[in-house]
C-alpha cells in the first residue's frame, strides 16, 4: 500500500473514526489502525458459552450531558437505550458498606457518609477564598473548599472512578477545567450549582443512555461511513518530515501525507513523534499513565443481597480494600444478561496499585472477596473474566498545564 492523502489518521478508535467522520465523505483522508476491528477501548463482547450474556470491555455507558454523541448517534441511524433512573444512583463505600452519595446539594444534609462536623465545614463553602487553591492539586483544592472528610469520603473515590489516580498528585486544572470555570464565575461551586439549577428549573435532567446492544456499535457505524478509506491490520512504524509533509511507514506499505492525526494512546504517540517532532515526544516523554484491570464476574440473582439499584459504587483510599469500585453492569443494560443472573464490572489498580496488571489471575481474583463483602455475595461466580489495560489512563499532574 503506497498512497498520498491531505490527511492519515492512525488510530481507529472513537477519537479517530469521529475525526475523519467529521471531515466529510468527499475529504482526501485515510484512516489506519494496527488492530483488526475498528473501536480501539470500544469493545462489546458477546460470551459465546453463555448465550444472552455480553459484557463492555471498554465504556459502559454515556452520560447525558454528552448530547454531541448522543446527536451523532442519531446522524448514524443507531437506536439509543436510555438507562433505567435508578441506574444514576451511585454509592460510596463507608465501614465496608455501600451508602448512597447524595447527587443533589440538600440531601448533604441527612446523608450518613459525612459526621456532622464535616456538614458543617461544607456549609462555609460559599465564603472560602475564590482564587485559593485552583492552580494546584485536586487534593489541595477539595480541602480548602469542601473540607478534609469530604476529600477523603467523596472526592477521593470520584478522582479514583475517573482518572484512577491519586487527588494529591493531580491538576486541577488538567482533570477538572469546567470546574475551575464554575468557580471563577460564580465564586463557589454552591453558588455555581444554583444556578444551573434556576437555568434548568423544569426541564428533567439527562439520564446515563448507550448504543441499544453495546457501546460498539457507535464505533461500527463510524467505520461503516469512513468506508474503504479504514485500512486495519496496518501498524505505523515511524513517521518522519519530507518537505512540508510526512512520509509514515507502515508495515505495509509508505503513506504520504500533509497532515497527520494521531488518535493513538500515549505511549504509541510519544514513540511516533520522535522523528517527526522530536520536542513534542520530549515533552509527552514526561507523562506518566495509569494501568488498569477489569474483573467481570456473574452471578445468579439470589446469591446477591444487594439491590444492585445503581450504577456502581467506589471505594474511598481509607477503606484499606484493593479494588477502586464496581459497576453494576446488568443494572445498566438488563438486555446484556439472561434472565435472572447479574454482571458485575470490577475496576481496580491505577494508582493505589499501579503493579497489579502484572500480577496472575489467581492475585487479581481475590478482589471477588471484597466484593462479595461489599454486597453481600454467597458463593462463586457463574462466570468470570479479567482484562488488563496497561498504560490506558495518561495522568494529568501538577505539571500537564504547563505542558499543554
Amino acid at each position: 500500500m503506497n498512497e498520498a492523502v491531505e490527511t492519515l489518521v492512525i488510530g481507529a478508535g472513537i477519537s479517530g473514526l469521529s475525526y475523519a467522520y467529521a471531515r466529510g465523505e468527499h475529504a482526501d483522508y485515510a484512516v489506519v489502525d494496527a488492530g483488526e476491528r475498528p473501536g480501539g477501548l470500544v469493545h462489546t463482547i458477546a460470551v459465546d458459552a453463555r448465550p444472552g450474556l455480553r459484557y463492555e470491555s471498554g465504556p459502559e455507558a454515556l452520560s447525558g450531558s454528552a448530547g454531541d454523541v448522543r446527536e451523532l448517534a442519531r446522524k448514524l441511524d443507531v437506536p439509543i437505550h436510555d438507562c433505567d433512573e435508578r441506574a444514576a444512583k451511585r454509592f460510596v463505600v463507608k465501614g465496608g458498606k455501600p451508602i448512597e452519595v447524595p447527587l443533589a446539594p440538600p440531601r448533604l444534609v441527612t446523608t450518613k457518609l459525612l459526621s456532622t462536623g464535616a456538614k458543617l465545614r461544607l456549609a462555609t463553602e460559599p465564603w472560602r477564598d475564590a482564587k485559593k487553591a485552583l492552580d494546584g492539586s485536586i487534593a489541595d483544592f477539595a480541602r480548602h473548599r469542601l473540607g478534609p472528610e469530604v476529600l477523603e469520603t467523596l472526592v477521593d473515590p470520584m478522582v479514583s472512578g475517573i482518572h484512577a489516580g491519586d487527588p494529591a498528585e493531580l491538576s486541577l486544572r488538567a482533570c477538572f477545567p469546567q470546574l475551575v470555570a464554575m468557580i471563577e464565575t460564580h465564586g463557589s461551586v454552591f453558588n455555581a450549582l444554583r444556578a444551573r439549577q434556576k437555568a434548568s428549573r423544569g426541564q428533567k435532567p439527562p439520564g446515563l443512555w448507550k448504543p441499544a446492544g453495546g457501546m460498539q456499535r457507535l464505533t461500527n457505524a463510524l467505520a461503516r461511513r469512513v468506508g474503504e478509506k479504514l485500512h486495519l491490520s496496518c501498524k505505523v512504524r515511524r513517521i518522519e518530515r519530507v518537505g512540508r509533509g510526512y512520509e509514515v511507514h507502515t508495515d505495509r506499505g509508505r503513506i504520504e501525507a500533509m497532515r497527520v492525526v494521531l488518535a493513538v494512546p500515549l505511549r504509541a504517540a510519544t514513540r511516533l513523534l520522535e522523528g517527526a517532532v522530536p520536542e513534542a515526544a520530549a515533552v509527552l516523554g514526561t507523562m506518566r499513565a495509569e494501568s488498569l484491570i477489569a474483573y467481570f464476574h456473574a452471578y445468579e440473582r439470589h446469591q446477591v443481597d444487594h439491590p444492585l439499584d445503581g450504577f456502581g459504587y467506589l471505594v474511598p483510599h481509607r477503606e484499606g480494600m484493593r479494588h477502586l469500585g464496581t459497576l453494576f453492569s446488568s443494572s445498566i443494560e438488563p438486555d446484556g444478561t439472561p434472565e435472572g443472573e447479574v454482571l458485575l464490572r470490577t475496576l481496580a489498580g491505577g494508582a493505589r496499585d499501579e503493579r497489579l496488571v502484572e500480577k496472575s489471575d489467581a492475585e487479581i481474583a481475590t478482589v471477588e472477596d471484597e466484593v462479595a463483602g461489599v454486597l453481600g455475595i454467597r458463593g462463586k461466580p457463574t462466570w468470570k473474566r479479567i482484562v488488563r489495560y496497561p498504560e490506558a489512563l495518561p495522568r494529568l499532574d501538577l505539571g500537564h498545564p504547563e505542558r499543554l
